[in-house]
Order: structure tokens, then C-alpha cells, then sequence
């Protein structure tokens, strides 16, 4: 539950920012800091919920890498075609 709070909390950053530039550009350095702080939050508790559920993060997430650079094609996606 403590993870679905930070969530929270990070959605509650962004919620009204609309698409976040890249390196977030126009955000101020204690913003910055402060999303920082929110996220550091959050991947703490999903990397102790892995532990608590005897699940290896590395491994899992490396399965998900094949299937997902298949599923979602870079060349397909204007994450990294902006400067085209």
C-alpha cells in the first residue's frame, strides 16, 4: 500500500504539467529535487516488494526486454525520432 501512495504522490507531480520535456528542461532545480526525492521513494518499495515476494528483479525485467523492444519498435515511436 505504501508503494501505491508514492505513486500517487508522483502522479500528483505531474498531473497537471501535461507531456514532461525531455530532462525536463523547463522545470526548476528544486522541482527537479523534489520528483527526485518521489521517485527514489517509490522504486525502493517495488524493489523491497520483489525481495518480499522471492521474485529476482534483474531477471524478470531482462525477460521483458526482447518482447518489449519487438512490441514497441523504437523506430516506430517519436521518443527518439524528435529531432528529425
Amino acid at each position: 500500500m505504501a508503494l501505491v501512495g508514492e505513486v500517487k504522490e508522483l502522479s500528483e507531480i505531474f498531473q497537471w504539467r501535461g507531456e514532461a520535456p525531455k530532462e525536463l528542461s523547463n522545470w526548476k532545480e528544486e522541482e527537479k529535487q523534489h520528483l527526485g526525492k518521489e521517485l527514489s521513494d517509490a522504486l525502493l518499495y517495488l524493489v523491497r516488494l520483489f525481495d518480499i515476494c522471492g521474485i529476482d528483479l534483474g531477471k524478470i525485467a531482462l525477460r521483458k526486454v526482447d518482447p518489449n523492444a519487438i512490441k514497441y519498435l523504437v523506430s516506430k515511436t517519436n521518443l527518439y525520432n524528435e529531432s528529425s
